[in-house]
């Protein structure tokens, strides 16, 4: 028994010597063939990953087109005339052009000049024809408080308005002008706004006057004017002429309007307006003319940016700067500029401001920089000013960008002219 026992283990270990001894090599290293194979699996991959590359580039080139396209689109449907809807929030960038106050008190505009062919060629253009960086609409100007409250043309003197026939919307005639008789007669439709209702423009329906400061108006005698019978320059050469003309009795109550990119050569007389032996000119906001004391409103909620006083001859004398915040997200910083002392005690910046909240007085003479026509000097930046201060005029040569960063104010006034 133990024999065959370990006749049996001795074949089970000679069995298992011989199976073992049968297993194949396995080589360390892969064949030429093998080789070829990993090369060829690794090319693949290779190309299918730049195949998937060029696909994910193709993809996001095709969502950019049409997420521009419908931000374009949409920005389109509310353009408000000048074409320049597509800019909206985009163009108050902070790397965009802008304006910066330098210590000799000259301006000096700089940043890119892309899309100057945005800007009209000439100058005094009609309402619309300037760019709409901001984005206001028909629909938001009819919610827009007058800045002034102009008196209405009386019936037969100059006008050709009918009986009922109204400029503004029925919320505004509602809210701001409550001396009015309403008459639904002649309402405008949904789509008219405040300014160009009934295709009309607003000194048809307001007593004003449109002013001519250019150099080809022969009425003008280098913006002279008369003034009680007397003739007087728009600005007085000091501040001692400007108290002695303050104390005259004032007679006119009369309403006027200066206009925007207006050339005014032979105005600007004072040190203020030469910018390195260029005398700024080119009017770059909007003058609205009445008697001292005439209130001055804030057309859009907002806060207060800044207040002071600008003592040169010539300056804003008493200004403020609101920054609004208009229904479509955006900001404009709108100056309030030629106020009364009163206009600026009591404010400081952040302040609240309200639509239709009184933000001061047009100043008189002594007051408002020695202008002798009392005036609203008003205009809208598109960045945030560094302080109480804006270049009203411009030189010819900075005429187009500074178009582009401050905006026509009519977009908020309405259609003035």
């Amino acid at each position: 028994m133990t024999a065959h026992l370990h006749r049996r283990s001795q074949k089970q270990r000679h069995g298992h010597e011989q199976s073992s001894s049968q297993k194949p090599t396995i080589s360390k290293s892969p064949t030429h063939s093998q080789a070829e194979a990993i090369q060829l699996h690794i090319q693949r991959l290779d190309r299918a990953k730049r195949n998937i590359g060029l696909f994910n580039k193709v993809t996001l080139c095709i969502v950019a087109l049409c997420m521009g396209n419908n931000i374009y689109t949409k920005l389109s449907k509310h353009s408000d005339g000048g074409g320049a809807s597509i800019w909206g929030e985009a163009f108050q960038s902070k790397n965009d052009a802008f304006w910066k106050k330098q210590s000799n008190r000259h301006w000096a505009l700089f940043g890119n000049r892309r899309n100057l062919n945005l800007v009209p060629r000439e100058s005094l253009q009609d309402f619309g024809s300037y760019p709409n960086i901001l984005n206001i609409t028909s629909a938001m100007r009819n919610e827009f408080h007058p800045v002034v409250k102009l008196p209405l043309r009386k019936k037969g003197k100059n006008s050709v308005k009918e009986e009922g026939t109204f400029m503004e919307s029925e919320s505004q005639q509602r809210s701001f002008w409550p001396w009015r008789k309403q008459n639904k007669k002649h309402l405008p439709s949904e789509n008219d706004s405040s300014c160009i209702a009934l295709e009309r423009k607003m000194n048809e329906t307001y007593d004003y006057i449109v002013k001519d400061y250019t150099e080809n108006n022969s009425d003008n005698d280098n913006s002279l004017f008369l003034e009680g019978g007397k003739k007087v320059p728009q600005l007085l050469p000091t501040r001692e002429e400007a108290l002695e003309f303050a104390k005259l009795p004032k007679q006119s109550k009369k309403f006027d309007v200066g206009r925007y990119d207006e050339d005014r050569r032979g105005m600007y007389t004072s040190s203020l307006f030469l910018d390195e032996n260029n005398r700024r000119t080119v009017h770059i906001g909007i003058d609205i003319g009445g008697p001292v004391g005439t209130t001055v409103y804030a057309f859009e909620d907002g806060m207060v940016h800044s207040v002071g006083y600008n003592p040169d001859v010539g300056d804003y004398g008493n200004v403020i700067v609101i920054e609004h915040h208009l229904r479509n997200n955006m900001k404009v910083y709108a100056l309030y500029g030629h106020l009364s002392a009163k206009s600026i005690q009591g404010k400081y910046p952040g302040q609240k401001v309200k639509r239709g909240q009184s933000v001061g007085y047009l100043g008189s003479t002594a007051e408002n920089g020695g202008w002798t026509g009392t005036h609203l000097h008003f205009q809208l930046a598109v960045h945030p000013p560094p302080t109480h201060d804006m270049p009203g005029v411009v030189t010819s040569a900075d005429r187009d960008e500074a178009l582009l960063e401050y905006v026509d104010p009519r977009y908020a006034l309405g259609e003035l002219y």
